[in-house]
C-alpha cells in the first residue's frame, strides 16, 4: 500500500515503459543476481516515474552501462516534483553475484529455510500439527521430526496459529534437489483486467508480464492449495501422554487460484477493490483518473476513500498516482487513476 511522502506515476504512455536510451531498468531479481560496477544519482523536477527513469537511462548511458536498477528515490518536503534518485549500474556482461555462504540452522539433521529461499522452491509435502508446543524450540523439534519421516531435506515453517493453549503449525517439506516455483512474475498485471487482456493479445514480452494460470504468488505459499494437491491431514501432537494417543484428522479440501496479494478495500456493502503498486500500475493504462480532497490522518483512510471512489467509478483497481498537500491547512488532494 502507498505511504502518504510518495508521489507516483501522473500519465502512462504505454502498456510497458519505453525509453529512447539504450540502457533499461532491471527488476530487483535481476539486479540482486548481478554486481554492479558503479553507483550514481540524478536530481531534477521530475513530473512522472517516466521522467526520472528516462533521465536516469541516459545517465547510465554516459557511464557506458546497459542496465540500471533504481535503489532510493528522495523528494523534497517543499516540493514533490524535486527528487534525487539513486542506481546502480550494470555493464552488459556483468558478472553473477556471488552467493552468501548461508548458515542455515538444522533439527533432528533437517535444515530450516528461511522464506527468502523457501518461497523460491517447489515443496514435495505439507506437514500440519497440533499440541502443546512451549517454546520455539519445541516447534521446531515437532516438526523437524514429521520432516525427517518423510525423508525431507529441509523445511520451512510457514505460520502457527493459537487453538486454546494448543498451537496448530503448518510447514513446507523440500527435497535438496527441490525444483525451482512457477511463480508470477513481478509486479504481474492482473489477468481480469482490460491491460491484461490487451497484453496477452499483444503476445511476447507484453503477455510475460501479465499473471499466468498455474503460477504461483511470489510472496506466499497458497496452504489450501497445497492442503488439497497433498491430501494432506492435521496430525494431533499431545506432549503430555503416549505417542499412541497421536491422531490425524482430515482438512477441507478448497482449491484457490494462486494470485498476487494485492491491498484489498473492502467496503461496508462487502464490495472489494484492489490497490496496484506502482511497478504495476506503470505497464497499464487508467480509462480515467480521478482526485478528491480532505482532511486524512492514516493510510488506510487514503486507500479507503480512493476505493470508495474508484469501485463508484466503474473500476476493477486503482492506483494512488499522486498526493498533493495543501500550501495553508492540513488537507490533502489525492490523484487516482481508474483501471478496468
Amino acid at each position: 500500500m502507498m505511504t502518504l511522502k510518495k508521489t507516483l506515476i501522473a500519465a502512462i504512455i504505454g502498456m510497458v515503459p519505453v525509453y529512447s536510451f539504450a540502457a533499461q531498468q532491471l527488476t530487483e531479481d535481476q539486479a540482486n543476481s548481478l554486481q554492479s560496477f558503479k553507483q550514481i544519482s540524478v536530481r531534477g523536477a521530475f513530473y512522472t516515474d517516466s521522467d526520472y527513469l528516462t533521465a536516469m537511462s541516459k545517465a547510465a548511458d554516459k557511464e557506458g552501462a546497459a542496465s540500471f536498477y533504481i535503489t532510493t528515490t528522495n523528494i523534497s518536503p517543499s516540493n514533490d516534483t524535486l527528487r534525487i534518485v539513486y542506481a546502480n549500474l550494470y555493464k552488459s556482461n556483468a558478472p553473477k553475484a556471488q552467493e552468501k555462504t548461508e548458515s542455515l540452522r538444522r533439527f533432528e539433521g533437517i535444515y530450516e529455510y528461511p522464506k527468502s529461499k523457501a518461497i523460491r522452491l517447489e515443496p514435495y509435502d505439507i506437514v500440519r500439527i497440533r499440541g502443546y508446543f512451549p517454546s520455539e524450540h519445541d516447534i521446531n523439534q515437532a516438526i523437524a521430526k514429521e520432516a525427517s519421516n518423510k525423508g525431507a531435506y529441509a523445511y520451512f515453517i510457514d505460520n502457527r496459529s493459537e487453538l486454546g493453549s494448543n498451537l496448530q503449525v503448518v510447514a513446507y517439506l523440500f527435497k535438496k534437489d527441490a525444483p525451482e516455483r512457477k511463480l508470477q512474475p513481478e509486479n504481474a498485471i492482473p489477468y481480469d483486467s482490460e491491460a491484461g487482456q490487451l497484453a496477452l493479445a499483444q503476445g511476447g514480452e507484453a503477455a510475460m508480464q501479465v499473471e499466468k494460470p498455474g503460477y504461483y504468488s511470489p510472496s506466499a505459499f497458497n496452504e489450501k492449495f497445497y492442503a488439497e494437491k497433498f491430501n494432506n491431514k492435521v496430525k494431533v501432537v499431545d506432549n503430555n501422554v503416549s505417542s499412541k494417543n497421536t491422531t490425524t484428522t482430515s482438512v477441507e479440501k478448497v482449491a484457490e487460484p494462486q494470485r498476487v496479494n494485492r491491498y484489498t478495500v473492502t467496503l461496508s456493502d462487502g464490495r472489494k477493490i484492489q490497490e496496484l503498486n506502482d511497478a504495476t500500475a506503470a505497464k497499464m493504462v487508467p480509462f480515467n483518473t480521478i482526485k478528491f480532497r480532505g482532511y486524512y490522518v492514516t493510510d488506510q483512510e487514503i486507500s479507503y476513500q480512493a476505493g470508495k471512489r474508484a469501485l463508484d467509478g466503474g473500476a476493477k483497481y486503482y492506483h494512488i498516482a499522486r498526493i498533493a498537500q495543501d500550501t495553508n491547512g492540513p488537507n490533502i488532494t489525492v490523484f487516482v487513476d481508474l483501471y478496468r
